[in-house]
């Protein structure tokens, strides 16, 4: 990794009533067609951690919801960092007719849901996809 960026950027009181909805959007190379990106998402409000639970609703979410989705892939692993994910890989065809594969991992970290999702073209996958998974490996909350 040549940069890090721990995104502390501020500090805010949140009244009661109000829940932190965090995302960010890390910008990646032009490869392929795709313009690559890596979106991180973060669920502080959860009521439960079943990993397995939290995967499988937004997952389920995205494949109500997107009109020719079909999920390719869906596991439990153990990342090369030790900790333990749920990893996608969801298909589909947009407007434009290319083929998109999403890859979406999902891990609970004491008590808080992270998502991570990144489109790729079926050769950028392999490639680009590498980096991603680094920067995902990479991931430590509450980073100091």
């Amino acid at each position: 990794m040549s940069d890090e960026n721990t995104n502390n950027c501020f500090k805010m009181s949140l009244p009661e009533g109000w829940t932190d909805r965090s995302i960010y959007i890390f910008d990646g190379p032009e490869a392929g067609g795709f313009k690559h990106n890596l979106t991180v998402v973060i669920d502080s409000s959860l009521e439960d951690d079943d990993l397995e639970a939290f995967a499988q609703e937004r997952i389920d979410i995205m494949l109500n919801s997107t009109p020719g989705t079909e999920l390719l892939k869906q596991e439990i692993k153990t990342r090369s960092n030790g900790q333990q994910a749920c990893e996608a890989v969801i298909k589909w065809i947009p407007v434009d007719e290319k083929i998109v594969f999403q890859k979406k991992v999902f891990m609970i970290i004491d008590e808080v849901g992270y998502t991570f999702s990144a489109n790729f073209s079926k050769q950028t996958i392999k490639t680009i996809g590498l980096e991603v998974e680094r920067m995902i490996d990479s991931f430590q909350p509450n980073a100091e």
